[in-house]
This record gives structure tokens, C-alpha cells and sequence, in this order.
């Protein structure tokens, strides 16, 4: 079942981010939320499904996970916008790589993007990335090498964009979250710093060039 999540994470990825063919360019340039928000939801049902036995263990709530999810929101919101920062200064022919991020931000409304990564795709993405990918990845082969090699899938999954920007990105932050699910072995606090992170840095306060 690791092997079928990971082969389809790849094929939905490079449906919604490769824009060298036809079908996909339509996607990634409008159908991007159309594709991504049942293809996250899809990957989280079939991770569920697979981790049916220990769902009270992943799911387990504790306040202080608000607290810590909330913080490390923020902290990673302050670390991309110090990251562009510092990219913009020294490395200019980044910029039309970072925008390139924002260009699916015009195909819905605002709201209803802030609905959907608030709550389906970025706990989907927990869900499946840490609660099923990494877990699973753990168990074979111990919290070190499970932790690397589900840092790199997440991080590859992106390369479809052939963005590195996004890639850098997506590296960075596979690193923070796969942290703290190695830590907690928890997805809830995973889950609040992804979703509020991506509401932040897509939504209320993007990142403008």
C-alpha cells in the first residue's frame, strides 16, 4: 500500500503541476483547485483507510498541540518571507519562479481557497505526507531514515513544476512538518501549522513581488 500511495501522489502531482503538456497546463492554469482539492481528500481517505487501527493514536487532541501549531505557523510564515526576501536580494532571476507559485490564486475566490487548504487540503496533506507516508516509512526502516526518505518523496513530488523555487520550498517545509509529526507521532499538530501557514502565506498575507 506504501508503494500504490506514493505512485499516485506522483501522478495526481504531475497532473496538477507539469505544465509541458496539454492536459496539464489546462489544469495547473485552470482547474488547479478543481483537481487539487479531490486529489488531496482522495489521498487522505485511502491513508485513513490504511491506518484504520490507529486513528485514535493519530488523531489524539491535546491543547497544547493549538498552541504549538499556531506557533510554528508563524514562525514558518516570518522564515518564507525572510526566505523570498533574501532570494529577491541576491538571486533576482527568482522572482518569476515565486510568482509563479501565486498564479493559482486567480482561478477561485479567495474565501473559498482560504476554506478549502484551511480545512481539506493542508490536514489531507498532513494526513497522508505524515500521518500514512512518513508513519509507514518510520516502521520500516526506524524515525531517522523514515523521517529522510519522507522528506524527499514530499519534496520531489513538487518537481513536476520544474520550479525550484517551489522545490526549495517544498523541501523546507517538508522538513519543519515531518519534524514535528517524528516528534509528536501525532498529525493535530501538523495539521494547525500547515493549514494556518498556507492560509497566511497564500491568502491574508501574501507574499507580493
Amino acid at each position: 500500500m506504501l508503494i500504490v500511495g506514493i505512485a499516485a501522489a506522483f501522478i495526481l502531482w504531475f497532473l496538477m503541476f507539469a505544465g509541458f503538456t496539454a492536459l496539464t497546463h489546462l489544469i495547473h492554469h485552470k482547474y488547479f483547485w478543481h483537481v487539487m482539492t479531490p486529489a488531496a481528500t482522495g489521498l487522505a481517505i485511502f491513508a485513513l483507510f490504511n491506518e484504520k487501527h490507529r486513528l485514535k493514536e493519530l488523531f489524539k487532541f491535546e491543547w497544547k498541540y493549538l498552541w504549538i501549531g499556531l506557533a510554528h505557523a508563524v514562525l514558518l510564515y516570518m522564515l518564507s518571507r525572510f526566505g523570498v526576501w533574501l532570494f529577491v536580494q541576491f538571486f533576482d532571476w527568482t522572482i518569476p519562479q515565486i510568482q509563479a507559485i501565486y498564479q493559482t490564486r486567480t482561478q477561485a475566490d479567495p474565501l473559498l481557497i482560504a476554506t478549502l487548504l484551511l480545512f481539506l487540503i493542508a490536514p489531507a496533506e498532513e494526513i497522508f505526507w505524515r500521518g500514512f507516508i512518513q508513519e509507514r516509512l518510520i516502521q520500516k526502516i526506524g524515525v531517522k531514515g523514515g523521517m529522510i526518505i519522507a522528506i524527499v518523496l514530499y519534496s520531489m513530488v513538487h518537481i513536476w513544476a520544474l520550479n525550484p523555487m517551489l522545490l526549495l520550498a517544498a523541501l523546507v517545509l517538508g522538513i519543519h512538518w515531518s519534524l514535528m509529526y517524528a516528534k509528536y507521532r501525532n498529525v493535530v499538530p501538523g495539521i494547525i501549522s500547515h493549514a494556518v501557514w498556507d492560509v497566511l502565506i497564500f491568502v491574508v498575507l501574501p507574499i507580493s513581488l
